[in-house]
């Protein structure tokens, strides 16, 4: 018993392995430190009370300088109950304007 070596590709599509990724489809969230995207949701409202599917939130984050996250509210569910929470699925920098 147990999972067949070809099981990992199963869930995939036939093609998806030749097609390069898409660059710039995170932007530069998987550069960004996992504290700074903790604390970017911890400014967004309780996704259980919001009615709204998508959140954008800006802040400072440290070494990647002024970011815009952007949120999904997702669901976890388990048998009749469900969670809603906050998830983060891109990172853009924010271009600081030049005063003068």
């Amino acid at each position: 018993m147990g999972n067949s070596h070809l099981a990992s590709k199963c869930h995939t599509r036939e093609d998806s392995l030749n097609e390069p990724p898409v660059l710039g489809a995170n932007g530069i969230l998987a550069r960004i430190p996992g504290q700074y995207v903790s604390a970017a949701l911890s400014l967004l409202p309780p996704a259980a009370s919001t009615l709204e599917r998508h959140q954008e939130v800006e802040m400072d984050a440290g070494p990647a300088g002024r970011v815009r996250f952007f949120a999904e509210k997702m669901r976890a569910r388990h048998h009749r109950h469900s969670h809603y929470f906050w998830s983060v699925y891109r990172a853009e920098p924010v271009s600081v304007k030049n005063p003068l």
